[in-house]
């Protein structure tokens, strides 16, 4: 007869998209999620040669920014389009 291992950890859990009330878990998931959307974006720019510009605010107010070329030339870039637009 074979005895059943317990696992011993959780493994990777869904959350429910709430807020999560404590302030170092919110800072730790803003962290990592921060980490892994400019991941993504970096691979959207090798990939597809996108250009591509991304700025988030920390729950602390803190900024940080992805760009590729840089955050400044995709900004430029937008508004620059927006202007036309509302010249049109």
């Amino acid at each position: 007869m074979m005895m059943s291992k317990k696992k011993e950890t959780m493994g990777r859990q869904r959350i429910p998209m709430v807020r999560i009330k404590k302030e170092t878990h919110r800072q730790v998931t803003f962290s990592k999620r921060r980490a892994g959307l400019f991941k993504k974006a970096s691979e959207l720019c090798t990939l597809c040669g996108a250009e591509v510009g991304i700025i988030v605010y920390s729950p602390a107010k803190k900024p940080f920014s992805f760009g590729h070329p840089s955050v400044e030339s995709v900004l430029d870039r937008y508004l620059e389009t927006l202007q036309r637009a509302a010249a049109c």
